[in-house]
């Protein structure tokens, strides 16, 4: 795959699952899930390593809930229930509640990375919310930030809590859309943090050789 077609891609990974995890999902956007393109789109990331399993399983999920016949009232309903009760009632979304840092420290400095990349968080959502997060990485893919910049806030600002987040939701609805959801953009980001290693690597050893 051709490098723009690599940052595409990725750019686009990961606007996607920012926009599924933002918030509950309507009757538009989850008929867009059902059409061919959005369901060929999601069968095609199969193909990145590492992430078929959590594909099939995604896939499955969304059927079941493509079936229900109240499926926007029911799915909110799931949103609600994993995501917007206090905790320890739901899972908290917002890295700032996790170990690695502290609520006002992460939203210091996203709201700082998130004036550097020309964004604001949306409808006053706090700036340390998953979904923000994903959309800054998404930002920082599509405008080619250098690959330091883009390994660093991966690896210091999602993947430091990203693990706890997607375990607690699996402990509490294992088969659930959005515990499934959650489950894949983070099998998505640790082969994308090794991508991206990688890429350092290469530079490194090239400039060792001049």
């Amino acid at each position: 795959m051709q490098h723009n077609q690599i940052y595409q891609q990725r750019a686009a990974i990961y606007q996607w699952f920012s926009q599924l995890l933002f918030r509950e999902l309507d009757d538009k956007q989850l008929a867009s899930l059902e059409n061919g393109d959005n369901r060929a789109w999601i069968a095609s990331l199969a193909a990145i390593p590492g992430l078929s399993d959590e594909v099939k399983h995604f896939e499955r999920s969304l059927a079941r809930v493509l079936r229900r016949g109240s499926r926007q009232l029911e799915l909110a309903a799931d949103f609600a229930s994993l995501f917007l009760l206090a905790p320890p009632a739901s899972v908290s979304p917002y890295a700032g509640h996790y170990p690695h840092t502290t609520t006002a420290a992460e939203r210091r400095q996203m709201n700082v990375l998130l004036v550097e990349q020309g964004l604001v968080a949306r409808a006053n959502e706090p700036s340390d919310h998953i979904a923000v997060q994903l959309a800054l990485m998404a930002r920082m893919v599509a405008k080619e930030e250098t690959f330091s910049a883009q390994y660093y806030f991966l690896h210091h600002h999602i993947m430091c809590w990203a693990s706890l987040l997607r375990d607690s939701c699996l402990a509490r609805d294992e088969e659930g859309f959005y515990s499934r959801a959650v489950s894949l953009i983070v099998r998505f980001m640790r082969e994308d943090e090794q991508y991206l290693e990688s890429l350092l690597m290469d530079d490194f050893y090239l400039s060792s050789q001049h």
